[in-house]
């Protein structure tokens, strides 16, 4: 069975799982706008949903900023991604 919970290595930047099995990290590039930021590296209209995206309990379905611009366009990839 997979353990899910992060170690963090002595050089403050290696991250691993405790079990010690594969995983993955995701970083967005970002762009700083007047009100707030956006993630350049976002999703596209026919990029499926990850099931993490899915089943999280802090962010349901996509992220894609904190601007007005990216807030509208991140309710709408949710509203056609989380009902399929």
């Amino acid at each position: 069975m997979h353990i899910a919970k992060c170690l963090k290595w002595p050089d403050e930047w290696t991250a691993t799982t405790i079990d010690g099995k594969r995983s993955a990290q995701f970083e967005h590039t970002l762009l700083i706008t007047p009100d707030g930021v956006e993630a350049l590296t976002g999703k596209l209209d026919t990029s499926p949903i990850q099931f993490w995206e899915k089943e999280s309990t802090v962010h349901k379905g996509i992220w894609l900023g904190t601007s007005a611009a990216a807030k509208e366009r991140e309710a709408d990839l949710n509203k056609q991604l989380l009902e399929m």
